[in-house]
């Protein structure tokens, strides 16, 4: 015990000392790292100047700002560039929320971005949220900046956002430098999303179901699309940004269903028909705007503000049941998912409350935090109890292998028979061989009952050595055993038939001259009700050889 001890505190002082010898050469590696110029290096201006109407009457001074809109939703706003400070940038980059874009230097149009005419309705109104970079031309400073901006969604009317100066690639750079944060989050999202699916069909393939896991994998598909959408850097993979917005708002509708079913799975829940009334009330809205959207009566913009009142519904209701069924019913099995709903509702109820105040602007920080915390929590308790589950399981799994099995033998029991026998149809062609120990009584009187132990679990391996690739071998009781196969021509069986009594011989042989082993063959026939038929078949069979080799043995004893 001693020396147990002793090894284990060296295997623990030796591990501390390689982790601080890690840490020491990363740290020193850090130290004397030499420094050299990442890429980088160019600076990225904000343009900070006052801006003009169309009439040329000063109307903001920063930005964002809302500008007043004509009848047909257009502005048109112009402020003077800055002077050689910004020499080195040849770009000039901003955020169009919803809205088509035209940009003039000094009256010469330089960049143009227009939604592209479509016939289907389906595609709605929608010019898409995208970054406009346009070229800056020559000696370009000093000079008039002209922006025409296009919406055909109040909301987003007069609607610009900050301008960025620079080189392209130091635009690029500000831009991952600003979203790449929102972006990781989606990557690890999807990553813990993925694991979910992961853990749900790996216990599926130990016929352990947990839905939750399923789920929870929907629900995190789902919200890291929404968060990959709002990220605002999907045109570094794609141009399709019309697509995206459609796919991002489904995915924020659809986001509340797998979370009511989650919810409505609870361990005594009692408001479970309710959750899941709410559930179908997203599914029907949400294809109600598919179908508003695809006929062109009313798009998913359009829809905003209704939208983000139905979907107060479920951000309101499934917190107050949980917090209710917690307080008021005392279900203390839900407590994980009381603290992550807490979490959850706080962020998303900030989130929603800001959106109808001003829906015009980026959103999507309070809400984001809300559901990464919310999927860290849960997720964490669907896999400790999983953890748990599997375990049960397993444990359910050995004592049903053990409640079926024939301890002695290793062979199937007479339970494990029954069963089989009871869910047995006519016509799949099954094959019986019952097997019967000669002279077990002799051996155990004269020889002893660990004897005519060794003598039955040396037939039971021979059985099994015989025929279990072919079916199943059961021990029946005492001396009785039963192979049964499926789909053995009755040549074949005959030959295994010989091969199992050949095998036994030699296996007992040690054991007693009298050790042998009497077998009947029976196949099932049309003729059969139940399997019970086909096995008295094979049992005069049995007795039947039995009985020759009886005689067999009498005429030798004699001789």
């Amino acid at each position: 015990m001693n020396r147990h001890n002793t090894l284990r505190m060296i295997r623990r002082i030796f591990f501390t000392v390689f982790i601080l010898l890690i840490i020491f050469f990363l740290g020193v590696s850090w130290i004397t790292s030499p420094v050299t110029d990442s890429f980088n290096t160019e600076d990225v201006h904000e343009l900070n100047t006052v801006w003009y109407d169309s009439e040329g009457n000063p109307c903001a001074s920063e930005l964002p700002a809302q500008f007043p809109c004509d009848e047909t939703g257009t502005v048109t706003v112009s402020a003077t560039l800055p002077d050689q400070g910004t020499q080195f940038a040849n770009c000039l980059c901003f955020r169009a929320s919803q809205a088509s874009v035209r940009i003039w230097i000094d009256g010469d149009l330089i960049r143009e971005q227009e939604q592209a005419a479509s016939s289907l309705p389906l595609s709605g109104k929608s010019p898409g949220s995208s970054w406009i970079i346009a070229r800056l031309p020559e000696n370009w400073y000093n000079k008039e900046l002209r922006i025409e901006l296009s919406s055909p969604y109040a909301l987003y009317q007069g609607q610009l956002n900050p301008i960025y100066l620079g080189t392209k690639s130091a635009l690029l750079y500000h831009i991952i430098h600003i979203r790449g944060n929102s972006f990781v989050l989606t990557l690890l999202l999807f990553f813990l999303s993925f694991l979910m699916l992961l853990f749900y069909m790996l216990y599926r393939t130990r016929k352990i179901l947990n839905r939750q896991f399923l789920l929870l994998s929907i629900f995190g598909i789902l919200a890291g699309i929404w968060m990959l959408g709002e990220s605002q850097m999907l045109q570094f993979f794609t141009g399709r940004m019309v697509a995206w917005l459609h796919l991002t708002i489904l995915a924020l509708y659809l986001l509340p269903v797998p979370l009511l079913y989650i919810v409505a799975d609870l361990p005594g829940f009692p408001y479970r028909r309710l959750c899941m009334a709410e559930a179908y009330l997203m599914e029907a809205y949400v294809f109600l705007l598919l179908i508003l959207q695809v006929s062109g009566i009313r798009d998913f913009i359009e829809m905003l503000n209704v939208s983000m009142v139905i979907l107060m519904i479920p951000c309101l209701s499934i917190p107050l049941l949980i917090f209710r069924d917690f307080l008021h019913n005392k279900n203390r099995k839900i407590l994980p998912m009381t603290l992550a709903m807490t979490v959850l509702s706080v962020f998303s109820c900030i989130e929603l409350i800001y959106d109808l105040i001003d829906l015009k602007m980026y959103f999507g920080n309070f809400f984001r935090t809300g559901i990464f915390a919310f999927y860290i929590i849960i997720s964490i308790f669907s896999i400790s109890q999983a953890m748990e589950l599997f375990a049960t399981g397993l444990k359910a799994s050995y004592y049903r292998t053990l409640s079926y099995t024939d301890q002695m033998t290793g062979c199937r029991n007479r339970r494990s028979f029954m069963e089989r026998e009871i869910a047995w149809t006519p016509g799949n062609h099954d094959v019986l061989i019952m097997a019967d120990l000669n002279n077990l009584k002799t051996v155990n009187d004269t020889l002893g009952h660990q004897a005519g132990d060794a003598y039955i679990v040396a037939c039971a391996e021979a059985m099994q050595e015989v025929f279990h690739t072919r079916g199943n071998c059961y021990r029946l009781g005492g001396d009785e055993f039963l192979f049964w196969g499926n789909y053995i021509s009755e040549q074949e069986l005959k030959r295994l038939e010989r091969l199992f009594s050949d095998l036994v011989l030699e296996k007992c042989r040690h054991i007693s001259p009298l050790c042998g082993i009497a077998t009947g063959i029976a196949i099932t026939s049309e003729e059969d009700g139940s399997i019970a038929d086909t096995m008295k078949r094979a049992d005069r069979n049995m007795y039947e050889n039995k009985r020759i080799q009886k005689s067999v043995s009498d005429s030798d004893s004699e001789n």
